[in-house]
């Protein structure tokens, strides 16, 4: 009979749900309120989802470890789907919203295509995510490892 003490301890493994977890309800909260940013016509919600995407791996909280790049990532995520279902919502209802886009392509000078004009509002949604997390970092001074 072999000792416990003389069998090799079995390697930790090292779970990813953390991390996984916190970047999916990253991208389901920044979805949630840009979607209903969208449809309040509140246009500069995504911004603020890139400002906490931008403060909330920079902070000390309790929430798994999530790299703050993927918490940018996950947002900007989130405000292209939290602009888009409103989108496809309004459309589904009989609102003209290709209509609409034509014309708003054609007035901006963009080629008059419903297509192009959702295309750059969800990069749009994007860019202010990006625009936030950049601010926020820039501000938020981050902890340092060593304690001084």
């Amino acid at each position: 009979m072999a000792s416990s003490a003389a069998s090799p301890a079995a390697p930790a493994r090292r779970s990813s749900a953390g991390p996984l977890a916190a970047g999916l309800s990253v991208l389901v909260v920044a979805a949630a309120a840009c979607g209903l940013g969208a449809w309040l016509g509140a246009w500069w919600v995504p911004f603020l989802a890139g400002l906490a995407a931008g403060i909330v791996p920079l902070a000390g909280t309790r929430l798994p470890r999530i790299a703050a790049r993927g918490s940018v990532l996950a947002a900007a995520a989130g405000a292209i789907l939290g602009w888009i279902i409103p989108l496809w919502a309004m459309a589904l209802a009989g609102l003209p919203v290709g209509g609409t886009a034509r014309t708003i392509a054609a007035l901006a000078g963009l080629p008059p295509y419903a297509a192009v004009t959702v295309a750059v509002v969800l990069l749009l949604a994007a860019l202010q995510v990006l625009a936030g997390a950049w601010l926020a970092r820039a501000v938020v001074p981050r902890r340092s490892a060593t304690p001084v």
